[in-house]
């Protein structure tokens, strides 16, 4: 995924030649497919045609990065997956099993990496002897509150309040979370997306209204690896408690979000061969 990252604020976007200008900046368009606007810029709708014309999608960014638009051609893509995709309804418990089993195995092996051990044998079973998404839906549910009691543990208590809070965000370490949570939710979309799925078909998650619930399933396999990338941030120092507002929630600023684009675009490339992985076997089921 080639993501170009536009967080500047009150800048002017144009496409001319086969180049994005960013004020005095240009970037080939053939080096971009994913374009994240994370502020107010001035770009014109017939430049973002342009753009999605180019085969590039658009993700752009509220005020504080909680809600997301994305913007793409408006040309249907592959109504066969689509429709596959309906019809495999019928393993959608055995595709639940497979996600909620790595996301368990996963979610241990980081809280290895920080010497805490977690006993899963009698979880895995449980998992596997399951005979409705509810009921999956359920253990996942009890094994994430005591993922999370560990990895709370980890962070200094100032930066946060010991449980997993969101809708808004109460403490740094939440509102990192979801923010993290969020951008790989909708790169994933975008993803699936540009394979021509319907991100709103899922296996484990429903659809609900906006929801695209196969995004959420292929993220249960990727907040392990968000976990960690968050506490390295908070680890390194690279985020403090001062880097984040509190109004109505708590949220991280613009001067700190501007200054970790570069380490979530590295993170991103780490998991992009995975995420392809996990779409190729969504694929093999169809």
């Amino acid at each position: 995924m080639k993501i170009a990252y536009i967080d500047k604020k009150d800048c002017t976007i144009e496409v001319k030649s086969k180049l994005l200008k960013v004020d005095e900046q240009k970037i080939p368009l053939r080096l971009i497919d994913t374009l994240v606007l994370a502020k107010s810029s001035h770009i014109s709708s017939s430049d973002l045609v342009k753009l999605t014309k180019e085969g590039i999608t658009i993700l752009m960014l509220s005020s504080r990065g909680r809600d997301v638009a994305i913007v793409q051609s408006a040309s249907s893509q592959n109504a066969q997956l689509k429709l596959a995709q309906y019809h495999a309804q019928h393993k959608a418990l055995e595709v639940a099993k497979r996600l909620i089993t790595q996301k368990v195995k996963l979610h241990t092996s980081q809280l290895q990496k920080h010497q805490i051990e977690l006993e899963i044998s009698e979880l895995l079973a449980q998992i596997e002897s399951v005979t409705s998404r509810e009921s999956l839906l359920g253990i996942e549910g009890s094994f994430s509150k005591l993922y999370f009691s560990h990895y709370f543990s980890l962070f200094s208590k100032r930066l946060h309040q010991g449980k997993r809070s969101k809708n808004p965000p109460k403490d740094p370490l939440n509102a990192m979370m979801s923010f993290v949570y969020m951008m790989v939710y909708n790169l994933i979309t975008v993803r699936l997306l540009s394979y021509g799925f319907e991100p709103s078909i899922g296996f484990l998650h429903k659809p609900f209204r906006s929801h695209n619930a196969l995004s959420s399933d292929l993220m249960e396999l990727y907040r392990a690896d968000i976990n960690q990338f968050v506490w390295t941030l908070f680890s390194s120092e690279k985020l403090k408690s001062s880097d984040f507002s509190k109004k109505n929630g708590v949220y991280l600023k613009y001067s700190s979000r501007k200054e970790i684009w570069s380490d979530f675009k590295e993170f991103m490339q780490s998991l992009e061969p995975n995420i392809d992985k996990e779409i190729g076997y969504i694929r093999g089921l169809l």
